[in-house]
């Protein structure tokens, strides 16, 4: 395959803000809505509240403490303390959902991507030229310091143990990561914490009326994923960050995150077959799209295991002159450092990604400059107290993650390939083998994919009492803007789940297994049936897993739901 030639500049444009008059001449938003200018130097948000030891630290498990009663559940799962909402808080909260709800309309990444494929068209070049309509060049993006991430399974877990890492080192951080479990605005981070919803609108505001301004036609608009990573630039350029830890969205050689040409260091996760319709066939083909990402004399670090991808990224990283390295496992690393008994105590995903993040930490602290710089060895093996303490305050909700509720004890973890199902059912096989309480599946895999093979997985690694196949659909109730696909109606996730419902019984059937099975309407009506079945003094083991997008349904659902709930809410 051909070499990505490098990208030039499409269009010169002012930075200087667009004039109020032609700004409302054209806003298509609420009239009340302004422009604010971009502060000089905004002010440092406080860092993410981290977890006591046992709650959602790194053995990803929350238990109850004095105060539970008082806590929702997406506060149990993001480690957050309800605080008492006042009028200014609900006008940010109004004005942040109206911006989710404009920003449903633009396209989805997938389709993007699978568009730039059909039609031979240039992802890169059409994100810088909305990049510069939106008011920044490529050279002032390019003086960020990046880590660059991509992969198939544990791009975000290794940026965000990365990420963590850095911060024990004092540095100043912006995350950039996709896709986010309740609301948008996690998917940019400051300092470990979602982007307030404040600062969010304000970015949204000034790019989107910008881009809005300067269209050339009726769709002349970039797609979600594409908008939102311009919104992070802006958002990073404008915190003054030391560094960003940016995850790829999909692929890699054609994903809009990919615009950079200087990035100094990059990790590659594991690998598997993803989104074949978009990245190709074969696991070589994936490999090539995600080594994309290399760039000229770039250190690159990975733990793929695969040799025919390894042969792949190291042809990739020689045609650029790069450096790659293959890390440890991480039972090797920490036996050689004598903590052993450290990871022991870790979340699984510390196990399948920590080393890849220490590597990718190490080599950026060597290649920083100033206060910050750590002359390392390449390939260090060594670990700091910085590293330990990155790693234990990492939170990364969603992974192999169990929170405490309402009498359950709820499983989440987002794996959606066969090889990361695997790793969720070894997970909860360990979390509930001393158990006796009913144990409920509830899954869902968002897209085309086929799921026989993770359906397979899932029925031949643990036992359910009760299946529940849902949408990604909270309740009947209208979804917070936060949750609408913008690829799927929710007849159509209905339809999927009742697919999906129907290649387990055809599994059971053949293993002649009892199908305990069955497709429910919303997650709302899953939940309410398991209390129906078992009765709230009844303590249940609930494996939530298969798409992210399901985990925060069930999140938002949860919080509204107590075990004593009458099914009011929806109907099965």
């Amino acid at each position: 395959m051909p070499l990505r030639k490098p990208l030039r500049s499409v269009r010169t444009i002012t930075t200087i803000c667009l004039d109020v008059a032609l700004l409302n001449s054209t806003r298509r938003m609420n009239s009340t809505i302004k422009l604010r200018k971009l502060a000089t130097k905004p002010p440092i948000l406080k860092a993410l509240p981290r977890p006591a030891a046992g709650i959602n630290g790194i053995n990803g498990c929350s238990q109850p403490q004095p105060d539970q009663m008082k806590l929702t559940f997406s506060e149990l799962v993001f480690s957050d303390r309800r605080r008492t909402l006042t009028e200014q808080d609900a006008r940010e909260e109004a004005e942040y959902n109206a911006d989710i709800e404009q920003l449903k309309i633009l396209q989805s990444n997938r389709e993007s991507i699978q568009n730039s494929i059909n039609t031979r068209c240039d992802t890169l070049a059409i994100t810088l030229k909305y990049l510069e309509r939106s008011g920044l060049t490529l050279e002032d993006v390019e003086k960020l310091s990046v880590i660059h991430v991509a992969g198939t399974k544990g791009k975000g877990s290794t940026c965000a143990l990365t990420e963590s890492i850095l911060r024990q080192y004092g540095a100043r951080t912006g995350f950039y990561s996709s896709p986010h479990l309740v609301s948008t605005n996690e998917r940019i981070r400051i300092n470990g914490e979602p982007l307030a919803k404040a600062k969010f609108t304000h970015f949204f505001r000034l790019v989107y009326d910008r881009l809005l301004y300067g269209r050339e036609h009726d769709r002349d608009m970039p797609a979600f994923f594409m908008f939102l990573t311009i919104v992070g630039f802006h958002v990073f350029i404008a915190e003054r960050v030391d560094v960003v830890v940016l995850e790829v969205g999909i692929g890699g050689e054609l994903d809009c995150t990919n615009i950079l040409r200087n990035v100094r260091t990059a990790g590659i996760t594991s690998l598997s077959l993803e989104h074949t319709q978009v990245l190709g066939n074969t696991i070589k083909e994936i490999a090539w799209q995600k080594a994309g990402i290399i760039k000229p004399g770039a250190h690159v670090y990975t733990h793929v295991t695969q040799p025919e991808c390894l042969q792949v990224i190291r042809e990739r990283a020689a045609e650029k002159h790069a450096q790659l390295f293959e890390v440890p496992q991480a039972e090797e690393l920490f036996a050689l450092n004598q903590r052993s008994d450290y990871l022991n105590s870790c979340n699984d995903y510390v196990r399948l990604n920590g080393c890849l993040a220490i590597a990718l930490a190490y080599d950026w602290l060597r290649q920083s400059t100033g206060r910050l710089h750590r002359d390392y060895p390449l390939n260090w093996l060594q670990l700091t107290d910085e590293v330990l303490h990155g790693i234990s305050q990492a939170n990364w909700p969603g992974r192999c993650q169990l929170v405490n509720y309402e009498n359950m004890r709820i499983h989440l973890d987002g794996a959606h390939t066969v090889e990361s199902i695997r790793v969720c059912c070894n997970w909860y096989r360990k979390s509930t083998k001393s158990s006796r309480n009913p144990s409920i599946l509830v899954f869902n895999r968002t897209g085309d994919t086929d799921t026989k093979a993770l359906l397979q997985v899932l029925q031949q690694s643990c036992r359910f009492d009760m299946v529940c196949f849902v949408p990604n659909l909270s309740s009947a109730k209208a979804n917070d803007p936060n949750q609408t696909s913008v690829c799927y109606s929710d007849e159509a996730q209905r339809e999927r789940a009742s697919l999906i419902a129907a290649t387990w019984q055809q599994l059971c059937d053949a293993n002649k297994q009892v199908n305990r099975g069955r497709m429910y309407n919303t997650v709302w009506d899953a939940f309410v049936e398991m209390r129906t079945r078992y009765p709230a003094h009844i303590e249940l083991d609930v494996l939530i897993t298969g798409s992210i997008h399901l985990l925060g349904a069930a999140i938002l659902m949860l919080d509204d739901f107590h075990s004593e709930s009458k099914a009011t809410n929806g109907s099965t």
